[in-house]
């Protein structure tokens, strides 16, 4: 049975650039996801991608935002220490950055800061979304 999923986090360090035994890119990023209330332990979850999908990965930075859906594996080893480890790993399908929602901080582009609306520019019945 496989598992599809769809994370979303910060990258916890750089991501890795890997090539394959046939010469293909391949990238790994490890992200920490929000399982619940504030306080809480992040879930770290692996990010794989290849291709395409290596190369987006590899455009990001530890600390940025990033979302990834893909199929879910889980990896279990023991470590020297007779230790029993397990990690999620997404093998990604697709990334999508939160740089690519919101580039150059809120500008558009050409340079220009995305319009304000303040109360008096509004429609009597906008609602605000949150």
């Amino acid at each position: 049975m496989t598992m599809q999923a769809a994370v979303y986090g910060r990258i916890g360090q750089d991501p890795r650039s890997i090539e394959t035994r046939s010469g293909k890119p391949m990238a790994v990023a490890s992200i920490a996801v929000s399982l619940g209330e504030q306080g809480d332990p992040p879930l770290w979850v692996s990010i794989l991608g290849f291709g395409r999908v290596a190369d987006e990965i590899m455009r990001h930075a530890k600390g940025d935002l990033l979302s990834a859906s893909g199929r879910v594996q889980r990896n279990t080893w023991t470590t020297s220490s007779g230790e029993a480890r397990e990690q999620l790993q997404v093998i990604a399908d697709s990334v999508i950055s939160a740089r690519a929602v919101r580039p150059a901080g809120g500008k558009r582009k050409g340079g220009q800061p995305a319009p304000d609306l303040s109360d008096e520019d509004r429609a009597p019945n906008d609602e605000v979304p949150f």
